[in-house]
């Protein structure tokens, strides 16, 4: 009898373990239903958005400054950027670790943005035109008037007054267009987050 009492034990013990196995394997198919397929809608939305990013870049890349740029020339307009992107919330521009021959579209979308703000402000003579924009020098001149702008108190007070907008994509020939925004409210986001997940 003392025998038999231990292999009671042990078969009880494998019905336990069999049950844990058990329960592992119906709590592993909750998670996959909880992570089950977007709805078609949320597919529709998502899809659009991605539509209207892709189409922005392809704009922006269209009038990007295109010359001979240096890293060193690059970075000189990415440290005078830097001094302005604060003032709308956004977070500093990565520095760039090799010269190229056009600038990135984020880069010019946050370059148009910020010229936007100095037209609205009144203040078009530090407007940066990219059209002039096709060599180290031109990087450099660019910088020169963003560091000038990020110390006016008159601009910094302007912004503080304003919400400033999402940039106008250019449309084919330079000319500006309707702004591409995808349909903030449908996709449960307000429109300021959703500018913030357009410039990152």
């Amino acid at each position: 009898m003392a025998r038999g009492i231990p292999m009671e034990m042990g078969a009880k013990g494998a019905s336990m373990k069999g049950d844990e196995k058990g329960m592992g394997k119906s709590m592993s198919v909750e998670v996959e239903i909880e992570k089950g397929p977007m709805e078609p809608e949320e597919e529709e939305l998502m899809g659009k958005a991605k539509e209207l990013d892709d189409m922005e870049e392809e704009a922006y890349g269209a009038v990007a400054p295109q010359g001979d740029f240096s890293a060193g020339g690059l970075n000189a307009l990415v440290d005078g950027l830097n001094t302005v992107l604060p003032m709308f919330g956004i977070p500093d521009y990565e520095r760039f670790s090799e010269g190229m021959t056009t600038l990135p579209p984020k880069f010019v979308k946050l370059l148009t943005m910020v010229n936007e703000a100095v037209s609205a402000a009144g203040m078009d003579d530090m407007v940066i035109d990219l059209a002039t924009i096709t060599d180290d020098k031109g990087l450099k001149m660019a910088a020169g008037k963003l560091r000038s702008l990020a110390g006016k108190a008159d601009f910094k007070r302007f912004l503080r007054s304003e919400r400033p907008e999402a940039p106008t994509a250019p449309a084919p020939g330079g000319m500006p267009e309707a702004p591409m925004a995808a349909p903030a409210a449908a996709m449960g986001m307000s429109e300021e987050d959703l500018m913030m997940s357009r410039l990152s």
